[in-house]
């Protein structure tokens, strides 16, 4: 199974919406900050192919996704 790990970059987050837009399952933007927001314990695994599509769609790329198997040990710092 994979392992689905999303970080944002809150400095380029401008709260367009357009991730939860497309995975409001995973995504949600957050009224008061004006920044996207996970939502808590989202199945992200369920989603990955919605989540590609909010990262490729986020006009300043602050959203990134990182795949990993269960066997792998990379580090994605």
């Amino acid at each position: 199974m994979r392992s689905i790990n999303v970080q944002f970059h809150d400095g380029l987050c401008c709260g367009f919406g357009n991730c939860a837009g497309v995975c409001p399952e995973v995504f949600a933007l957050d009224y008061v900050t004006n920044r996207v927001k996970l939502v808590p314990d989202a199945p992200m695994a369920v989603y990955t192919t919605q989540i590609a599509q909010a990262v490729s769609e986020c006009p300043t790329q602050a959203i990134v996704m990182f795949q990993s198997s269960d066997g792998d040990r990379q580090s994605h710092a």
